[in-house]
């Protein structure tokens, strides 16, 4: 491959990578049909009833619809159109979070059909004496919300799941305006904010919470998502730092934290994409591509490659893995 060809290519990957911070969903390829999750949480005979559980749309990790269990810990999502999903359960006083991976898509693209999952999620009860110190919630942050407030931010929810973000994000303001600690209101409405591409209205969304909830890593990363979104780089490689020392487990502030890196300091960005891979490789996939440029940057085009087929292969519906198949194809050509 030639010095011109090497450049086309680096600028190939590049394209790519700056496509990622504003994923799309992928396998939006069958209109018209929908499907539904059916799950329940067992807890090695506790009380499941009445717990919290979020559907989040991959690979952008977007929440669209969140429920309760029923008493016997059984809960349903409906009319989902295809892609990826995790059903996500929250930590608690007596359970460790979960994620759970749910992929809905029909097996015949040519000829959709509706699919069912079923899924079964097991709860770790949390080790004793509990490992949180005295003063700090680990998650159960907004436990005083006024009924109206909440009123307000499930009305939000309901308004994602039918993809009506503007409505979504009048509710989460409203809930927000009657109860200013919301922690889960202003979450959402920044992230709505965001994707509207009103990143100084999602800033400011963002701001109280780092009184609010301190100790909570989830609104480093949307304010470095959103800081990376306007170019400023290194505000948000900050942020993501922060939220990588408050949860060093979480794939996604080590992958946007070396996003943020990435253009200026390839060798620190480096171990952030790998460890986000190691965290969550299916969430995390996208980092595949940042591994495939930096590699080829210093002319390891087979490993290059590996990080391309990598990629596709988890992504295989993604908008931009026809692109990474087509790069990965040029790189194995001979010189």
């Amino acid at each position: 491959m030639s010095c011109g060809e090497r450049f086309r290519a680096t600028l190939f990957l590049t394209a790519i990578l700056l496509s990622a911070l504003a994923p799309t969903a992928a396998g939006q390829t069958s209109e018209g049909v929908y499907h539904q999750i059916e799950g329940r949480l067992n807890a090695r005979g506790q009380m499941v009833g009445n717990l919290r559980v979020r559907l989040l749309k991959m690979p952008e990790g977007r929440p669209i619809t969140e429920t309760f269990t029923r008493p016997d810990g059984q809960f349903t999502f409906k009319q989902l159109p295809t892609g990826d999903y995790v059903v996500e359960t929250f930590e608690t006083e007596k359970f460790e979070p979960t994620a759970t991976s749910v992929p809905l898509f029909p097996p015949n693209p040519a000829a959709p059909t509706s699919q069912h999952a079923v899924i079964l999620v097991d709860l770790s009860l949390k080790p004793l004496p509990g490992r949180v110190a005295p003063g700090v919630v680990a998650a159960d942050i907004d436990i005083d919300v006024p009924k109206a407030a909440l009123k307000h931010y499930r009305e939000g929810m309901k308004a994602l799941s039918g993809s009506d973000s503007a409505r979504a994000v009048n509710e989460f303001g409203e809930a927000i305006k009657l109860y200013p600690k919301y922690y889960a209101a202003r979450l959402e409405l920044a992230r709505e904010l965001r994707l509207q591409k009103r990143f100084p209205e999602a800033e400011e969304a963002l701001r109280p919470l780092k009184q609010i909830a301190p100790k909570q890593s989830e609104p480093y990363i949307e304010r470095g998502i959103v800081l990376l979104a306007q170019g400023k780089r290194g505000e948000a490689a900050d942020e993501l730092r922060v939220a990588v020392q408050l949860e060093e487990t979480s794939w996604a502030a080590h992958l946007y934290l070396g996003w943020a890196l990435l253009e200026t300091d390839g060798a620190r960005a480096e171990p952030h994409f790998k460890r986000a891979l190691e965290l969550d490789e299916g969430k995390a996939a996208r980092a595949h591509l940042a591994l495939a440029r930096l590699a080829q940057e210093k002319g390891q085009r087979g490993l290059a490659v590996e990080h391309l087929d990598a990629y596709v292969a988890l992504a295989p519906e993604a908008s931009d893995a026809e692109a990474a198949r087509k790069l990965a194809g040029s790189l194995r050509s001979p010189d």
